[in-house]
């Protein structure tokens, strides 16, 4: 028995010692998962999607369709980054502290969750009561938001979690390290941890106890996580969190923290992503005026532009005409970017950045 179920379809990717990225591809069962794992592990770094899936994507179903996942927990990433200042680098020991006060947290509650060292920070998996699964991109974003709530009640209670990557919990197309193995970059095992080694355990401790694999589980607490579903999407309560990730520009460029999470640093972020992130870049480029005031020469232009930032990214399935005709479109019809109320609703909002409801500027 697995700690969380884990379900099948699910994708797979594989990074080399030496930070060469592999392709992600799909796992159809536990034993296609198994070879994958055990024939990369020990060399590399395996990871995973957090979660299997109901559908694949048509025409040839080789790639897993995003919006249906079968969220039966949810995974917070702690890494030795302060995400609501700019991701500032921080002492290990930061992350750690914080990861403790969340573990008390939880312990008084008697909530159910696993904790693993990941060799540069912590990985916190919470099992919910009850499993999701949408059946729409809409529904999803309401689960995503709902999860973004319910992490934020928990910081109004134990305090600011500022080394929690507010991109990780419920996101269903990204990758998370696979339990019990290996972390190339750092030489050493992500391994799972008693509720003694979490509060007592320094640094160079748990690199000690990482040297070597280890296997299975270690449940903390017993109750899962209830957690209540938004339904309405469009109220003006969002509750967000403030956050100062880090700035990310091409050129002049300022890229809204949102969308530089959702579409940038490869993967294979799903349609609503990209077309929010190339509507926003067209917008840029033409100064937010609207698009008959530009002439052609300069859409074609900004069409160029945006095509060659859209390839930068390394998407896994990026096709230059798919995008390129995706992008002429977006240009020529001067569709404006979405607003934050969209990309709430949406599931794309990861807090209450400085460009949240115009404060700050663009």
């Amino acid at each position: 028995m697995s700690f969380v179920p884990i379900d099948f379809p699910r994708e797979v990717l594989e990074i080399a010692s030496n930070g060469e990225r592999g392709w992600r591809r799909m796992v159809k069962d536990a034993a296609d998962l198994e070879k994958y794992w055990r024939g990369k592990n020990g060399s590399g770094n395996v990871y995973f999607t957090a979660y299997g899936y109901n559908e694949t994507q048509a025409p040839k179903h080789h790639r897993v369709d995003y919006n249906t996942p079968k969220i039966h927990h949810f995974v917070m990433d702690f890494d030795c980054k302060d995400f609501k200042n700019k991701g500032a680098d921080v002492a290990f020991e930061v992350p750690q502290e914080e990861v403790r006060k969340l573990h008390r947290f939880l312990m008084k509650k008697n909530t159910l969750h696993f904790i693993w060292f990941s060799g540069g920070g912590f990985h916190v998996w919470v099992p919910l009561d009850e499993t999701l699964e949408p059946k729409s991109g809409s529904e999803l974003s309401r689960i995503k938001h709902s999860g973004r709530v319910l992490i934020s009640g928990w910081e109004k209670e134990i305090g600011q979690l500022n080394c929690n990557d507010p991109t990780v919990a419920f996101d269903t197309s990204g990758m998370i390290r696979i339990p019990n193995s290996y972390n190339a970059k750092r030489g050493t095992w992500c391994i799972p941890l008693t509720s003694e080694d979490i509060l007592t355990l320094s640094f160079d401790d748990l690199m000690e106890r990482g040297m070597n694999p280890h296997s299975g589980y270690i449940a903390l607490g017993e109750n899962k996580t209830k957690m209540k579903v938004i339904e309405n999407k469009f109220s003006q309560n969002y509750n967000l969190q403030p956050v100062d990730l880090p700035t990310v520009a091409f050129d002049d460029i300022h890229i809204l923290p949102c969308l530089s999470q959702a579409a940038m640093g490869g993967g294979n972020p799903p349609h609503r992503a990209r077309y929010h992130f190339a509507s926003y870049l067209a917008d840029r480029l033409r100064f937010f005026f609207p698009a008959w005031r530009v002439s052609d020469e300069e859409k074609e232009s900004h069409i160029k532009s945006i095509v060659e930032i859209c390839k930068s990214q390394q998407w896994v399935d990026y096709s230059y005409d798919r995008t390129e005709e995706q992008v002429r479109s977006i240009v020529m019809t001067g569709y404006s970017h979405a607003t934050c109320a969209t990309l709430i609703t949406e599931g794309f909002c990861v807090g209450k950045c400085k460009y949240f409801d115009n404060t700050g500027g663009i």
